[in-house]
């Protein structure tokens, strides 16, 4: 395989890891939130709430003890795609040169 073809399916491999990773992301996020209503009516609320406005989905991997497990999927994910994703960019401006 010439350096164009591993280019390519880096890219590839790449996208469909992030698209993988945002679809996952969807789910935790509408199906692990329910979770945050053991937050109402106590003092801790408040900080559930400051963590929400400024990073929803780092706050949801904190404040739900369901979505850890999958919030180390999500890493795994994203980190693999934008490896593959910036290798084969790598790879093409090689091919080009």
């Amino acid at each position: 395989m010439t350096t164009l073809d591993w280019a390519l399916l880096c890219l590839l491999s790449g996208i469909v890891l992030l698209v993988s990773a945002v679809l996952l992301q969807m789910y935790v996020m509408l199906t692990e939130t329910y979770t945050l209503d053991r937050y109402s009516n106590t003092p801790q609320m408040k900080w559930v709430a400051v963590a929400l406005f400024f990073s929803f989905s780092l706050a949801v991997y904190w404040a739900c003890p369901n979505a850890r497990k999958k919030g180390v999927v999500f890493f795994i994910l994203g980190g693999g795609g934008v490896i593959l994703y910036g290798l084969g960019m790598y790879l093409k401006k090689i091919a080009f040169a």
